[in-house]
């Protein structure tokens, strides 16, 4: 008769074959965020010498941090130029319906 306490705890417990596929998983992950990273820095987007200007002198800063409800979708990299697009696309479908509903009433 084996303990029920020490049989659930085994069932709950990760094989080692689930924590080396997460590690795996894990470390693409990240390299593909560092990489998003370093494409975003070099983007044509980016003024030369961006890295040299003073952000905390501008009355509006506002460091930006991630929401993790936002994981793995474009929102998610917070201050990314994917987010900036993820963000834009959904205030011009706002705009859009907005302005349809004024044209259907006026």
């Amino acid at each position: 008769m084996t303990n029920p306490i020490t049989a659930w705890i085994k069932s709950c417990m990760e094989t080692h074959e689930g924590r080396e596929a997460w590690m795996v998983e894990r470390v693409s992950e990240n390299s593909i965020n560092s990489q998003k990273f370093a494409d975003e820095r070099h983007s044509p987007y980016a003024p030369h010498d961006v890295y040299r200007c003073e952000n905390r002198t501008h009355p509006n800063f506002r460091p930006a941090f991630a929401v993790s409800g936002y994981a793995g979708q474009e929102a998610g990299n917070a201050g990314s130029f994917r987010a900036m697009r993820y963000y834009q696309s959904g205030f011009s479908k706002r705009r859009d319906e907005i302005m349809t509903e004024i044209a259907k009433s006026g």
